[in-house]
């Protein structure tokens, strides 16, 4: 078959995909990272969003941990179980996920938080700390959980070593869940709601090096305000259990705020007041800031990219997003249907 003709049918398969996979009734968002890191202290001034049935969060993930079979599932979180905004669940998962041939040996360990004022009516300093020794919770300067090496989850499994196996990137994203045990029934009069991320602030592991003798250096400061695309990507993608298709239309950047929206399909936009932080945005230095950035406050100018673009990606992760053929429990999609749930690849 020649080139012309094979691009000719990617390009009808991917036309048929994005029908395919457009089809729900609501749109969510995801914020990530291009880069991926190897360890590090990893930070954001957040008002979470909250409403029943829903999913806010901030979490560290292996970009090719969908693979299954013997790529490694390397995963950090911190969620909010829509049902609860007076708590927040932290998790690591590990292991490996399923494929063809491939058993599901994923491992977890889910803890939940009280947290006051709630989530969605306050900011809150919300900060992951990895390191080859441990993997810390930090909230408003309180660590609130650290699991070290060498210590073993319920299923016997040494997470913090496990997640040595591959580097992750920084993510946050917002949607809803199918499965009301975990996270409340759902009741669509709640929308539109939204995740306010005032800063991020991402540290590389400097053992020893860091500010007065820490093992952190800061590496970049993002303030938001405008969306620096050569820094963050936005999803356009959806997943099994998931009501919502992740829409890069439901990210904005405006108010010094990095907004993502759960909304009804059709709807997707800002409409409300930036709510007020009462804690100043940390100074922006020059060596945390790229200059060259060719940033942009416009949603549309910064629509979803080709995730081949992200570092260390293999052929095959550009063909599916990491979380494209998982839900956010870890079950997979059926196999012959996950090229339904990748639509953000460029012919």
């Amino acid at each position: 078959m020649n080139l012309k003709k094979s691009l000719s049918l990617l390009a009808m398969a991917a036309a048929a995909v994005s029908a395919q996979t457009n089809d729900r009734d609501y749109s969510g968002a995801e914020l990530y990272t291009r880069d991926t890191y190897e360890y590090g202290r990893f930070e954001a001034r957040m008002q979470m969003a909250a409403g029943s049935g829903t999913v806010s969060s901030m979490f560290l993930y292996h970009n090719d941990s969908y693979i299954g079979c013997d790529e490694p599932w390397v995963e950090v979180d911190i969620e909010i179980l829509g049902k609860n905004p007076n708590e927040f669940q932290s998790n690591i998962i590990t292991g490996y996920g399923p494929a063809d041939g491939c058993a599901d040996r994923k491992q977890y360990s889910e803890k939940l938080h009280p947290m006051s004022p709630a989530v969605n009516t306050a900011f809150h300093t919300y900060v992951m700390e990895w390191t080859p020794d441990y993997v810390a919770w930090i909230i408003d300067g309180v660590e609130v959980r650290r699991t070290k090496a060498g210590e073993l989850n319920s299923k016997g499994a040494d997470q913090v070593v496990d997640l040595k196996k591959k580097p992750q990137g920084l993510r946050f994203n917002l949607w809803s869940h199918t499965d009301a045990g975990w996270v409340g029934p759902w009741d669509d009069s709640i929308l539109p709601v939204y995740q306010f991320i005032n800063w991020v602030k991402v540290y590389k592991y400097t053992p020893g090096q860091g500010e007065n003798g820490s093992d952190f250096t800061l590496d970049w400061v993002d303030n938001f305000d405008s969306f620096d695309s050569s820094r963050w990507l936005k999803g356009n993608w959806t997943f099994d259990g998931n009501r919502v298709y992740i829409s890069s239309k439901n990210i904005y950047a405006q108010d010094g705020m990095m907004i993502l929206a759960l909304t009804k399909k059709g709807q997707e936009s800002f409409n409300g007041v930036v709510p007020q932080d009462t804690e100043p945005s940390p100074v922006t230095s020059s060596a945390s800031q790229d200059p060259s950035s060719s940033a942009s406050a416009d949603p549309a100018s910064s629509a979803s990219e080709d995730p081949s673009s992200i570092k260390k990606l293999t052929p095959a992760a550009k063909l599916q997003n990491s979380r494209g053929t998982f839900n956010a429990k870890g079950e997979m999609v059926n196999k012959a249907n996950a090229a339904r749930y990748r639509v953000d690849f460029k012919l």
